[in-house]
C-alpha cells in the first residue's frame, strides 16, 4: 500500500476545497474563537476540533496530512478485517476484507485527504461492529445497543449527513433481531446523548441559538453543489461497480451459507443501500464521500473470492481489481480521462491576488485563502451573506463590531460594497479603514 501510494506523497496533489476549509476552520478554532457565535460556519463541532488538532500538529503541511490520512485508513482497514473475523461472517478466517478495503482507498487521491469524513467513518466502523454483535443472537447486551447509538451520534457530529444511519440501523434491527422497545429506546438514548451534552454546553454559555441556526438548521438544508459530478464518480468507480453487481448475482445463486451468514449478507446489503441514500444527502460530494460504501463492498467481494475454488483464479481477480483501480486513479489524477473532471474539487491557483494577508472576502471565492488568512472568520458564504445582507438588524451590527475588534482584517474585498452600511453604523470602525481605487477596504489605523 505504501508503494502504490508513494507517488501521491512524492508529487503531492493540489489542495482540495474541503482541505482548504479544514485549514481555515482549524486555524480559527486554534486561536480560541468560539464555534458558531464567532466562527461563522456550519462545520460540525467535533470536525472543527479535529481540524484544530490537525492544525496544531501539522499546520498547512499537505504531504504530512496525506501521510496521516493514509495511516488512519490503514488502521481502519485492519480493524474492519478483525471485526469480520471476530463475527465469523465468512466460512473461514481471512484478511481479504482488509486487502479489498485497502484497494478501494486507492480509488482517488481525494480519499487520502485528512478531513473529518475519515474520523466520522471511524465511528461508523465502530457502529458496524456493534450492529453485527447485536445481530449475533448469542451476544446481546444493553451496552452494545447503547454504544451503537452513541457511535452514530459521534459520527453525526463529524459529518451531519451520517444521521441517516440512525433510521437505517433501526430498520436492520427490526428485520434481524427481536429487540424490545426498551432496547430501541436505549439506541435512541445513545444517539442523542452527545447532542444533548453539546446543546447543554452552548445553552450554559448563552449561544444555543447560534448552535441551532448555524449547525443544525444549516446542515438540515439541502446539500450544496457536488465538487465532483455524479458521472465522474461513476466512471471512476466503474470497475468496483461491475464487480459488485457480478458478486451479488453470483452469491444469490451459488453461495451456500449458514442462516447466520445469510442474515449478515442481507444486513450488509441494507447497510449498502443506507450508504447510497446517505451519499445523496452528503454535502460537497466527492470520491471520499463513497467511503461508507467500502465495508459492504469488501464483504461481498470477499464472499465472491472465497467462492472461487481455484486459488489462481481468485488471485487473478484481485490483480484485475488492483491494476484497474490504481491505473484509473493515476490517469484521472493527471487528467488523462476526459470523463473524470476534478476541476470543481481542486483549488485553482490565483495569480495577481494578495498574499500573506488577513483578508475578509465578501464573495464566494474561497480560493483566495490558499495563500492568505481569513479574518474575521466569516467562512461559510451562505451564513455570511445572511448577516452582512441585513445591516438593519442590531444583532448583526453588534456581531460585526465584536468580530472586527477581536480579529481585524488587513484587507476587505467587497465587490458589492456591503460594508458601507455597516461602517455607517460603526463610525469608529470606519475610521480605521480607507477605500482603495479598486473598491476594497484597507486597514490604515490600528488600536
Amino acid at each position: 500500500m505504501i508503494f502504490l501510494s508513494l507517488p501521491l506523497f512524492i508529487d503531492t496533489p493540489a489542495v482540495t476545497f474541503p482541505e482548504l476549509k479544514s485549514f481555515l476552520v482549524g486555524e480559527k478554532v486554534a486561536e480560541g474563537l468560539g464555534l458558531y457565535h464567532e466562527v461563522i460556519d456550519n462545520t460540525p463541532p467535533l470536525a472543527s476540533w479535529f481540524y484544530r488538532a490537525c492544525d496544531f500538529v501539522l499546520g498547512r503541511n499537505l504531504t504530512g496530512r496525506h501521510i496521516a490520512a493514509f495511516l488512519l485508513l490503514f488502521c481502519q482497514s485492519v480493524f474492519l478485517g478483525i471485526v469480520f473475523i471476530d463475527k465469523k461472517v465468512f466460512p473461514e478466517n481471512t484478511y481479504i476484507p482488509t486487502l479489498t478495503f485497502s484497494l478501494l482507498t486507492l480509488l482517488s487521491f481525494d480519499v487520502i485527504a485528512l478531513t473529518a469524513d475519515l474520523a466520522a467513518f471511524g465511528f461508523l466502523l465502530l457502529a458496524l461492529n456493534a450492529l453485527l454483535t447485536e445481530v449475533e443472537f448469542r451476544v446481546q447486551r444493553d451496552e452494545t445497543i447503547h454504544n451503537l447509538g452513541l457511535f452514530i451520534g459521534f459520527a453525526s457530529l463529524f459529518n451531519f449527513s451520517y444521521i441517516i444511519y440512525l433510521p437505517g440501523v433501526i430498520l436492520i434491527l427490526l428485520f434481524f433481531t427481536r429487540n424490545s422497545l426498551r432496547k430501541h429506546l436505549l439506541l435512541l438514548t445513545g444517539f442523542v446523548l452527545p447532542h444533548i451534552i453539546l446543546c447543554s454546553v452552548y445553552f450554559i454559555n448563552g449561544h444555543l441559538d447560534d448552535l441551532w441556526s448555524r449547525f443544525y438548521m444549516s446542515n438540515l438544508s439541502l446539500p450544496g453543489d457536488s465538487l465532483v459530478s455524479f458521472k465522474s464518480l461513476i466512471v471512476l468507480s466503474a470497475l468496483p461497480i461491475i464487480y459488485f453487481v457480478l458478486t451479488v448475482f453470483v452469491l444469490s445463486r451459488e453461495a451456500r451459507l449458514t442462516k447466520y451468514q445469510s442474515q449478515l449478507m442481507q444486513a450488509m446489503f441494507l447497510w449498502f443501500i443506507i450508504g447510497v441514500v446517505q451519499i445523496l444527502f452528503t454535502p460537497n460530494l466527492r470520491p471520499q464521500s463513497l467511503l461508507p460504501l467500502a465495508p459492504p463492498a469488501c464483504f461481498f467481494f470477499t464472499h465472491f473470492l472465497l467462492l472461487i475454488r481455484r486459488r489462481k483464479f481468485a488471485e487473478a481477480n484481485v490483480w484485475v481489481l488492483l491494476i484497474g483501480i490504481v491505473t484509473a486513479m493515476y490517469l484521472a489524477r493527471y487528467n488523462k480521462i476526459s470523463s473524470i473532471d476534478y476541476s470543481g474539487l481542486v483549488v485553482p491557483v490565483q495569480k495577481g491576488s494578495p498574499t500573506n494577508k488577513k483578508v475578509l472576502l465578501l464573495d464566494d471565492r474561497p480560493e483566495l485563502f490558499l495563500n492568505n488568512r481569513i479574518s474575521p472568520p466569516f467562512i461559510n458564504w451562505t451564513l455570511t451573506r445572511e448577516i452582512l445582507g441585513a445591516p438593519d438588524f442590531y444583532e448583526n451590527v453588534l456581531l460585526v463590531n465584536r468580530l472586527f475588534e477581536k480579529d481585524p482584517p488587513e484587507l476587505i474585498i467587497d465587490p458589492e460594497n456591503r460594508m458601507e452600511k455597516f461602517f455607517t453604523r460603526l463610525p469608529d470602525l470606519k475610521n480605521r479603514y480607507t477605500k482603495s481605487s479598486s473598491g476594497n477596504w484597507v486597514l490604515t489605523a490600528r488600536d
